[in-house]
């Protein structure tokens, strides 16, 4: 967090420990103009406190080797979800910047880069500009205690990583005017239901978790169409023009009244069916076999054209649609949870996603969303984590062996 002067909180950049929920200043000072200029917007240098997100490959790698690079961008934008989601609720403008240099930005934040680099920057809220500070900040004397005492490196990752890195400010403005090309219109949020639940948004983020077992059992019909609308709405960042997106939603629907079973295309606020049947076995299967994939009331895949994203974005175009996918997948688990649904984030088979609904989209990310198979325990409050118990119970029915689709 690179802050300015705030009541309780001192202008510096500060690490955010989540356990213990606290700050720890790493670097002294107003920096937010330095941020700024590595960002090329100058909306940094006025906001009272800009959050960079960062990822560490190991912290995925170890469990999904080198897809973990793709969890990273996922996880992030789930956190966006909630972030936007909660500066919203309080009236608080938020700009997500996907472009920025990146050696300059790591240098601020005291990461190398490699074991660790960023992977956005959030503006939060406007003030006062910041004071003039040297533009080239010295290094942080502070270290990192390692995470393994043999953490893997993965090749691919980092080949991944720095083939959409941006040297300096040039590059950045240069990126962004391909960025007013791209993506094709969202949608807008419909109505909340009659008679819906209430709760503020810190209420939901604490009852959300990931449904690790769904019932086979009809939802209503908001938990679709609200809940779409509100997942796929425009997220207000830098890699679009205002008011589009880069994504695609692609739906297998199981059991949602009022409407029959099959896929289609959520598209300007409505379904287009594109099939109708019975479709649960083969949207497990595309989840790499993962039963909450058929199980669910519906399954969203969040895919992306890359073909012109790429040619417009180079390779840091992906990382735009990773991250726009994880923050569609953390709104529809929001909104999910506010009608006390559940819902899950999965991986699957690339390429089967895009035959099994005749698309040129890639698939980014995939989304269960159904009627929950026990009481999911709330997170407890700040500094109050809660314990996950009962997985081993949940992991014989999660556990399955995925087998590639046969065509």
């Amino acid at each position: 967090m690179v802050t300015a002067d705030l009541p309780g909180v001192a202008a510096a950049v500060h690490h955010f420990a989540p356990l213990e929920f606290g700050l720890t200043p790493l670097r002294p000072g107003d920096w937010r103009a330095t941020l700024a200029g590595a960002a090329a917007e100058p909306a940094v240098a006025t906001a009272p406190v800009s959050f960079v997100l960062t990822g560490i490959p190991w912290r995925t790698g170890w469990k999904y080797g080198e897809r973990g690079w793709r969890h990273l961008y996922w996880d992030a934008g789930t956190l966006l979800a909630n972030l936007l989601a909660t500066a919203s609720a309080h009236g608080l403008p938020a700009r997500v910047l996907v472009g920025f240099a990146d050696a300059e930005v790591a240098h601020l934040v005291g990461v190398d880069g490699a074991e660790e680099f960023p992977l956005a920057v959030v503006a939060i809220g406007e003030d006062e500009p910041a004071s003039v500070v040297p533009e080239k900040p010295a290094p942080l004397p502070a270290t990192a205690a390692p995470l393994s005492p043999r953490p893997l490196v993965f090749p691919l990752v980092t080949e991944a990583q720095n083939g959409g890195v941006l040297p300096d400010a040039a590059a950045v403005t240069a990126w962004r005017s391909g960025a007013r090309t791209v993506g094709e219109p969202a949608g807008d949020e419909i109505e909340m239901p009659p008679g819906m639940d209430r709760s503020s948004i810190e209420e939901v983020v604490l009852r959300r978790g990931s449904t690790r077992r769904m019932r086979r059992e009809s939802v209503p019909a908001e938990v679709l169409t609200w809940a779409m609308s509100v997942a796929t709405r425009p997220v207000p960042g830098d890699f679009t023009p205002a008011g589009r997106t880069l994504l695609q939603h692609w739906l297998s629907v199981h059991g949602v009244a009022e409407m029959q079973p099959g896929t289609g295309r959520w598209r300007a606020g409505r379904l287009e069916t594109a099939r109708r049947g019975d479709v649960r076995a083969a949207a497990q299967q595309l989840c790499l076999g993962q039963p909450l994939g058929g199980d669910s009331a519906y399954t969203t895949f969040h895919c992306a054209d890359l073909e012109p994203l790429l040619r417009a974005l180079g390779s840091r175009g992906y990382r735009a649609a990773q991250l726009e996918a994880g923050v569609a997948a953390g709104r529809l688990a929001l909104a999910a949870f506010t009608l006390h649904c559940g819902a899950t984030g999965l991986t699957f088979f690339d390429e089967a996603v895009s035959a099994f609904f005749a698309t040129p989209a890639a698939c980014m990310l995939a989304t269960a969303v159904g009627a929950p198979a026990y009481r999911n325990r709330p997170g407890g409050g700040p500094g109050r984590p809660v314990e996950i118990v009962g997985f081993d119970r949940l992991s014989p029915r999660v556990r399955v062996r995925p087998r590639r689709p046969e065509h």
